[in-house]
């Protein structure tokens, strides 16, 4: 093996090939969950690959256990499909929380006040929205049974690192694991490794520019603390709010985190939720992921031991977990056959090829002018690659749409429709990029994914109440 100081030369070797199939998805978060269970479920050999010991990602290893914004300002829920499945099933276990289904876009003000106070993801625009907060390791348990039931063949601990190419057809994927080096070849390549992983080494376009001051700029160390009295807790803070509110500023002077959520599951009223935001030069740079993880594991010691001094509620407190995947929200966007932009988030007519549509919910009365964000499918298939899908958050957009639009309900629709066309372009022997539109349309809509009618047109004029307050960005 050559070097020259920068750069080593390595030798050239044969990969084994562990497995062929019709479909093989790269990451098991969201998109990847969606991707899966869609194309198996729709007749596809399909193949999941896994970096951690589980699936779910930010929804579940992440401690991101939130799944918002899943119905409109007048309540009528637009992302549903495998997204509202994972939640049935999880009601089905008592494993999850959310405001009642005829709340959902409700104006009465009392009714926002009480949902407001178990979580600000219940209410948005001054009404109630549908969001649903999650049990993480009850959905692992979940999401498992889901691939085992469509006969999604999963590999855990395995990262996906490489797309097989020949020429600008994709054929499969290079992985590595403890068992070494091996490759998958596939008919069709998805990734859904939220960072667009395999972008740099299929040549795909993409952009990274995020502003310092956008959501999606920052990453997060997410942690849950457990014995906290929480009628105490809530006693103190609901009777001395300007109290509270000196304490939890104290507690970021002593280096901790102030401010939290409670978990609202049920019976779990002894915890609460730690979410954060890191500034960092990059979310793909190893460098700065390791800067974050110490530096949110040390901020998270400091919390446990202010709290368990200062807030009442909090003395017999414990940290109890951190998240075992380092919280990321944006990097590499996929600059693809339709490329999303600001300008879209105006336009309240839907694409010919619309796969998805997404509450509009984040940016106080261009939301009330602007209710829905439509999502063509093109926005998931790259210019210079054939047989291959881009199902998360790189999905093809700027940051403005990015900002808004890469949560976790958003990367399972993504996934859903690219793994349901997957299975029918195959099915119909033509490429994925010349799939039917108006039957992927229609199987997605047989799946139980809203959709509109796209040969109306749209003139929608918002007639309600104006706004009494700002809108507040949640801190996915």
């Amino acid at each position: 093996m050559a070097t020259n100081g920068n750069y080593i030369r390595e030798k050239a070797r044969d990969t084994k090939v562990m497995r062929q199939c019709d479909v093989v998805v790269v990451g098991g978060g969201p998109g990847g969950i969606g991707a899966a269970v869609a194309a198996a479920r729709n007749g596809a050999d399909t193949v999941l690959i896994e970096r951690y010991g589980y699936l779910g990602g930010m929804g579940t290893g992440g401690l991101v256990t939130i799944i918002p914004q899943l119905a409109d300002l007048t309540g009528k829920q637009q992302i549903a499909g495998i997204t509202q499945e994972w939640i049935d099933r999880l009601a089905a276990r008592n494993a999850v929380d959310m405001p009642k289904k005829e709340h959902w876009g409700s104006l009465d003000k009392e009714l926002v006040q009480y949902y407001f106070k178990r979580s600000f993801f219940y209410a948005r625009l001054d009404r109630v929205s549908y969001a649903a907060l999650i049990d993480a390791e009850i959905s692992k348990i979940i999401l498992n049974e889901m691939m085992e039931e469509a006969g999604v063949k999963v590999i855990l601990h395995a990262w996906g690192t490489e797309p097989i190419m020949e020429g600008k057809h994709c054929k499969g994927v290079i992985f590595e694991s403890k068992s070494g080096r091996q490759a998958i070849l596939a008919k069709v390549v998805i990734d859904s490794t939220g960072d667009g992983d395999l972008f740099p080494y299929a040549d795909i376009e993409c952009e990274t520019d995020i502003p310092a001051h956008y959501r999606i700029a920052n990453l997060a160390v997410c942690f849950w603390v457990a014995g906290v009295d929480h009628k105490k807790m809530t006693d103190f803070r609901d009777n001395n709010m300007k109290e509270f509110m000196d304490i939890m500023r104290k507690a970021n002077e002593y280096g901790g985190q102030g401010g939290f959520m409670t978990s609202n599951l049920p019976d779990q009223e002894s915890v609460v939720w730690f979410h954060s935001r890191y500034p960092n030069k990059s979310q793909t740079d190893v460098e700065e992921l390791t800067r974050v993880e110490l530096l949110g594991h040390k901020i998270a010691g400091k919390t446990i031991e202010f709290y368990k001094k200062n807030v009442p509620g909090f003395e017999k407190a414990f940290l109890v977990l951190t998240d075992p995947q380092l919280g990321t929200r944006s990097s590499r966007r996929m600059v693809g056959e339709y490329w999303l932009t600001e300008k879209d988030l105006a336009d309240n007519q839907p694409f010919e090829d619309t796969i998805a549509v997404f509450p509009d919910l984040d940016r106080g009365d261009d939301s009330l002018a602007h209710p829905n964000m439509y999502i063509p499918y093109r926005a998931l298939l790259p210019k210079n690659v054939d047989n291959f899908f881009v199902a998360c958050r790189a999905f093809s957009s700027d940051k403005h749409v990015q900002d808004y639009f890469n949560l976790i309900p958003h990367c399972i629709a993504f996934g859903e429709a690219a793994g349901t066309a997957s299975a029918m372009a195959l099915s119909a022997g033509v490429p994925i990029k010349k799939v039917d539109i108006k039957a992927l349309q229609k199987q997605l809509a047989k799946q139980g994914v809203p959709l509109p009618d796209v040969t109306k047109k749209v003139d929608y004029k918002y007639e309600g109440p104006a706004l009494v307050g700002r809108p507040f960005t949640p801190p996915h």
